[in-house]
């Protein structure tokens, strides 16, 4: 039986980069850039306010290279970096989270969506990943939705499995092979050349796996046909590479991800050091609205009793 706690996983990179596009240069009292901080604590108080999870991990990626570019070195090739002073933000959220309790996740070779994938695979709770990525959408099942960042910080939609067949017209995992043979630019990931969207999205819904197409090659007209048998190696080179990677080892008990009670006045003092005094209003008003909560359902057990 799926507990009832709830379980937020933060994609680290993808939210500080959304937030980081989303907002106007910002500098804090040092004269340090803080775009992408603010934003990113921004949605973490929201969070917390709108779901009061019971548990929750901010994953992050690590700079060595992954066991993808060991089997593909042009993995992520066409990526343009971005300024320093975005990189340089890094470290400042780490230190927030750390002042909230929170715990964050990394380790080499892997990427912060492999960590979440290993975490999801290892919750019995109800998950929420929240993220700017549509990769993870292939870990969605009945116990994990994911908190889409469609466009900024604010704007927001949550996938289940119906969405994920609404838009796609696919299953959570079939995404893994649409994008494989579909191709991915933003991963330099080439798919099947010659195999444009609709087709690759025809293939997967007809046979429902990258496995079962090559079953069924006869069924296939002879021109796409060719194309598969030609590019087969490099279509599940696609696969492997995009596949989340969930079976991950030394990934630490979820007892170790449980928030425990804030210390307000420490998040106070960090949100005064980087002058955040909007959010330090914010804050003041989530405990709030929590101890009313607490207060009401203290009162309500008293009047049960009488």
């Amino acid at each position: 039986m799926m507990s009832d706690s709830k379980f937020i996983i933060i994609d680290g990179p993808a939210v500080l980069h959304r937030a980081w596009h989303a907002l106007p240069k910002l500098t804090d009292p040092k004269g340090r850039v803080i775009s992408a901080v603010y934003g990113f604590t921004s949605l973490l108080l929201k969070l917390l306010r709108e779901y009061q999870p019971q548990y929750l991990a901010v994953a992050f990626d690590t700079p060595a290279p992954t066991f993808r570019h060991q089997v593909y070195k042009e993995y992520k090739a066409t990526r343009v970096p971005q300024p320093q002073e975005f990189y340089d933000q890094f470290p400042i959220v780490k230190d927030i989270l750390k002042t909230f309790g929170i715990k964050t996740l990394e380790k080499e070779g892997f990427e912060a969506d492999d960590l979440i994938g290993a975490l999801v695979k290892k919750s019995s709770l109800n998950n929420l990943i929240v993220t700017g990525d549509l990769d993870t959408l292939q870990l969605i099942n009945q116990k994990t939705k994911v908190y889409f960042l469609r466009q900024g910080i604010s704007e927001v939609k949550i996938y289940d499995q119906e969405a994920v067949k609404n838009r796609f017209g696919l299953s959570p995992e079939q995404l893994i092979d649409f994008k494989a043979l579909r191709g991915d630019p933003s991963d330099n990931i080439p798919g099947a050349r010659g195999i444009g969207e609709k087709t690759a999205l025809a293939l997967i819904q007809k046979f429902g796996s990258l496995e079962n197409i090559y079953q069924h090659l006869n069924e296939i007209k002879e021109s796409i046909r060719k194309l598969l048998i030609e590019q087969k190696e490099q279509i599940f080179l696609g696969k492997n590479l995009v596949t989340i990677k969930s079976d991950i080892s030394e990934i630490d008990s979820l007892e170790n991800y449980r928030l425990e009670k804030i210390d307000q006045e420490k998040i106070k003092q960090k949100f005064e050091e980087l002058g955040f005094k909007s959010l330090i209003k914010r804050l003041e008003k989530n405990q709030n609205e929590k101890q009313n909560i607490k207060d009401q359902k203290h009162i309500s057990k008293i009047q049960k009793l009488f």
